[in-house]
């Protein structure tokens, strides 16, 4: 998997005009490879396929790359690509842009098409680097697989993610209220409130629920219309 990728990274480099963009397409096929493949195993990426949305809508924290989707219209997660040329990933991680993707998405992947750092929450929880960039500009080869299966078990845990099972009532308001941050471009209904409290705990009491609501709600309160 990770041996095809490298070399169409290696391919387009050698066209010489490549932009970052340039190299989404790839990124996107080795991301559904990984997921067709796994979907028929007990790894958390069960389902028939994931769909992948490149240059999503802004939200109120900026336009990260790749938004990721499991194919049963739950988002999985975000992805932030920077060009191959960036051989380190240092400075962009302390980047006033890094710090308000990292503040806002819960699950994101910061990459450069051979380094992947994840973040889960803001913290950095895993990193591995699959090919050396170097090897790419400077020796003009393709550079060998490093570390594959660290690379698919990063991907594992960046699939696996999802709310926490179990929440007290007050807890579970605030992290909606906080994902719906960077849900703007959705409409944020009652129906959704009442999926997410069932799916967190079927068995909550009225009156947890009740309480769930009415923070819910008031951290959401929806924009006026403006009628011209």
């Amino acid at each position: 998997m990770l041996k095809t990728y490298l070399k169409e990274i290696y391919e387009i480099s050698q066209r010489e005009d490549a932009r970052e963009e340039s190299y989404y397409a790839v990124l996107v096929a080795l991301l559904k490879t990984y997921a067709s493949k796994t979907s028929k195993t007990n790894l958390p990426v069960r389902q028939t396929g994931i769909h992948i949305t490149t240059l999503p809508k802004k939200t109120e924290a900026g336009n990260p790359d790749f938004r990721i989707w499991d194919g049963t219209q739950h988002i999985v997660g975000y992805i932030e690509a920077k060009s191959p040329t960036i051989e380190y990933l240092d400075p962009i991680e302390t980047s006033e842009q890094l710090k308000r993707y990292r503040r806002t998405f819960p699950n994101l992947i910061l990459t450069n098409f051979f380094e992947f750092r994840l973040y889960r929450h803001g913290d950095l929880i895993d990193k591995v680097l699959i090919g050396r960039p170097s090897i790419l500009y400077k020796l003009k080869t393709i550079p060998p697989v490093e570390k594959e299966s660290h690379f698919l078990k990063l991907l594992e845990k960046f699939f696996s993610f999802s709310l926490p099972k179990v929440y007290d009532a007050k807890t579970l308001a605030c992290e909606l209220a906080r994902r719906t941050r960077f849900l703007r471009d959705e409409v944020v209904t009652q129906q959704t409130v009442e999926k997410v409290i069932f799916f967190s705990d079927p068995s909550m009491g009225q009156q947890e629920q009740n309480i769930i609501r009415r923070l819910f709600l008031k951290n959401n309160k929806p924009k006026p219309l403006i009628r011209n």
